[in-house]
């Protein structure tokens, strides 16, 4: 089942839907490489149950036309939908100049599964000014239900209120919510006392309604919306705190001369774009067999992961196959990505497959081995512990998912470098900078002589960490093996 990363959290849907406001069209197919275009479309296409819709950074116009009192934002269509977006650069917009109703609204989710997770919606209120045409939290008077976490609201209008709900007591959480408004809330016209919010703040004040934890009045915000009244990290609040933080959940190390260090990643995509098997030289593409129809290995480095083009073995060579690419110097990867095969093929995508490497196209050596079902429209992502450069890196597939054939639609190799930052000292401002693990800093560090997290685990580079007891001589970082 397709899965999405958020800092350490791994989130498991039946189908994951990407939606690109400036590159998508409704006519995709909805893929990571074929986006469709609005966020709305998306929800049409979402079963009852199970599927996310991932909108990639940008501005989506989610604004919703309806009736009087329902017109306004975000949609679940009364489905459990899962919302996600780029930490500060997914913008939902939600703008009431589009509708002549009495009413607007931001939220409106009928279904208590549905959750929104690392969204900015921008609610354009304008001169509606009554509460239940202002409320964030509306659905035409039916309840409002569903979750959103680590979201960032600005809202612009002069009366904010939180829900209008005839029919009954909303029920929608807000956790770790940055709420930038003009004025005080104001009590909600029905529906209030439903609210929960938990490790919220906002600039100016909430009303007395609703059930609140851990929550802040009158904060004041930088550009990026870091807290600058208050220890966001300390006391879990905001946006860049809890475990769906915005601040990308780095390692911290800790020297016996109690200094403190962070990790920093770059990446690097070796794109190949092949015309031919022996071109652009000097790379030469090759594989154990193709498809007669004259899918050559040249079409997994050909970038071209949209369109029904890939690598595809003969019917007789559907295991022990393999598909390799000659740099022709040395180069160093620690990561892989496959694309899947497009929808009527995936029988074709490899179950059990290991990625090599060879200095001399000789001896080949075991860098990373994968065994698991790939049943659907998703990249495989292979991160692996890599410090020689080989000349030749081969995908060896011993098995698929049972197709008579064997195929990659697209392979791209990357180099993952990290590095130790040596932070001046563990203050607030070092942890917003370089990212944190939400370790409170106004308590004593353990002295240890050198010590990683306290269990293994692993963030969203593929990076595994452990406890050390000792000091190495030296450290290596890759995947735990």
């Amino acid at each position: 089942m397709p899965t999405i990363m958020i800092n350490s959290q791994q989130l498991t849907f039946n189908n994951i839907y990407y939606v690109d406001s400036i590159n998508g069209s409704d006519q995709n197919s909805g893929s990571e490489d074929s986006p469709f275009l609005t966020v709305n479309y998306a929800v049409s296409r979402c079963a009852t149950t199970g599927d996310a819709i991932y909108a990639n950074k940008g501005t989506h116009d989610v604004t919703r036309l309806a009736g009087t009192y329902d017109s306004g934002g975000l949609w679940d269509d009364s489905k459990a939908i899962s919302f996600i977006g780029v930490k500060g650069q997914t913008i939902f917009v939600c703008d009431e100049s589009k509708h002549s109703g009495r009413d607007t609204h931001c939220i409106m989710f009928r279904n208590a599964g549905t959750k929104a997770y690392q969204i900015t919606f921008d609610f354009r209120v304008g001169n509606r000014a009554i509460n239940y045409s202002t409320s964030i939290c509306g659905a035409g008077g039916p309840v409002t239900r569903g979750e959103i976490i680590n979201c960032l609201f600005k809202v612009d209008s002069p009366s904010p209120s939180f829900s209008y709900s005839n029919d009954g007591t909303t029920t929608t959480k807000f956790t770790n919510c940055v709420f930038d408004v003009k004025a005080n809330f104001v009590g909600s016209y029905t529906g209030g006392p439903g609210i929960t919010l938990e490790n919220c703040i906002t600039n100016f004040t909430f009303h007395t309604e609703g059930t609140k934890t851990n929550t802040f009045d009158k904060g004041s915000f930088d550009s990026k919306y870091h807290i600058t009244n208050f220890d966001e990290i300390a006391l879990n609040v905001g946006i860049y705190s809890g475990k769906y933080g915005w601040t990308f959940d780095k390692i911290l190390l800790q020297h016996n001369n109690n200094k403190i260090y962070t990790i920093e990643s770059s990446e690097n995509w070796y794109q190949t774009k092949m015309t031919s098997n022996t071109a652009p030289a000097p790379l030469v593409a090759s594989a154990s067999s193709f498809h007669s129809s004259g899918y050559e290995a040249y079409k997994a480095f050909n970038g071209d992961h949209i369109t029904d083009n890939y690598w595809c073995t003969t019917s007789a060579d559907s295991k022990n196959c393999w598909l390799m690419l000659d740099f022709n110097v040395p180069k160093r990867f620690n990561k892989v990505v496959l694309k899947s095969m497009i929808t009527s093929r995936l029988g074709y995508n490899p179950k059990e497959f290991k990625i090599q490497g060879s200095k001399d196209n000789l001896v080949f050596k075991d860098l990373a081995t994968v065994n698991e079902e790939w049943n659907t429209e998703t990249d495989r992502i292979i991160n692996f512990h890599n410090s020689t450069k080989y000349r030749y890196y081969k995908i060896f597939i011993i098995s698929n998912n049972g197709a008579s054939w064997s195929g990659i639609r697209e392979v791209q190799f990357y180099e993952r470098k990290d590095k130790l930052i040596n932070l001046p000292s563990a203050n607030q401002a070092n942890f917003k900078k370089y990212g944190g693990s939400n370790l409170r800093l106004d308590t004593i560090f353990p002295i240890i002589s050198f010590a990683l997290q306290d269990k293994f685990s692993k963030n969203e580079e593929g990076l595994w960490v452990v406890t050390l007891d000792k000091k190495p001589l030296a450290i290596e970082f890759g995947n735990k093996e």
